[in-house]
């Protein structure tokens, strides 16, 4: 028995050295990109608030998994990288940032302001899908809701697509076709939102 014990050791430390260097190679991603802190300064006390809720993702995508669809019904996880949140978290965060560039009258915050009531951006996704052609398709649907009034100001439906660039689809390339797919969505609530009345 202890002989078998003895056996068994070697192969338990191999295999949880080969599990922990595969963790140790996989590279972490996110959809929005770093702040830059001087641009982000300036007054806000008499912006307008605009209040994006988190962003509504289907549970099959809502993983830190970075996904290829391969087929109708079937999607496969890279194994060289991996979000460093979960995907609806990232698709809040991007947008967040993105529509702080588009909007900058106004002051984009993921919590409801307690001086006033704020004006809501509800976004659902249907699909965010990268295909193994580099093709990302992002649907998605949202609203503007006042939310002191709690009427609805405007709502839209669109799909986006972008592809990755280069030869080769690695993690870097399928993230930026994504973050491209994201910015887009922002470009047409940003519009809306300008088109708005005061």
């Amino acid at each position: 028995m202890m002989h078998l014990r003895l056996l068994a050791l070697p192969a338990l430390i191999a295999l949880t050295a080969g599990c922990l260097s595969h963790r140790e190679y996989r590279h972490t991603y996110s959809l929005d990109g770093a702040v830059d802190a001087a641009s982000q300064a300036g007054p806000v006390a008499q912006r307008p608030v605009l209040q994006l809720q988190r962003v509504l993702i289907p549970d099959y995508l809502d993983t830190t998994d970075i996904l290829v669809r391969v087929s109708a019904h079937e999607i496969h996880e890279s194994r060289s990288g991996r979000f460093g949140e979960r995907l609806s978290l990232g698709v809040t965060h991007a947008l967040r940032a993105d529509l702080a560039s588009r909007l900058p009258l106004y002051t984009i915050t993921l919590t409801q302001s307690a001086d006033a009531p704020a004006r809501q951006i509800r976004v659902n996704v249907d699909a965010f899908d990268v295909w193994p052609s580099g093709h990302c398709v992002l649907v998605a649907d949202w609203s503007i809701v006042d939310a002191g009034r709690r009427t609805l100001l405007s709502a839209d439906r669109g799909t986006f697509t972008t592809a990755a660039a280069g030869a080769n689809l690695g993690d870097g390339a399928i993230v930026t076709a994504m973050a491209d797919a994201v910015r887009q969505l922002a470009d047409r609530i940003a519009s809306t939102t300008e088109a708005l009345p005061p």
